[in-house]
């Protein structure tokens, strides 16, 4: 993702802080090995954020196809 593990979890408590809920719950490691996951109100937010995310795309793409035009023509 082009970021620090440090920083992707600087991002995670910042969320839960802004949410007001926790969005991951993390296990502490040993013999059974430790492990997070996303908690109800996380898989919530990433559901919200993929739908988003496909709205925006949907959105812009008569701008992105506008802007590929412009590139094949100015390259013909």
């Amino acid at each position: 993702m082009g970021m620090s593990y440090r920083r992707a979890w600087d991002l995670v408590d910042e969320t839960s802080h802004l949410l007001g809920t926790p969005v991951v719950e993390t296990r502490a490691g040993g013999a059974q090995g430790g492990g997070a996951q996303l908690t109800d109100a996380g898989k919530r937010l990433l559901l919200r954020f993929r739908a988003i995310e496909r709205a925006a795309a949907k959105a812009a793409q008569e701008h992105i196809d506008a802007m590929l035009d412009v590139s094949e023509s100015a390259n013909s």
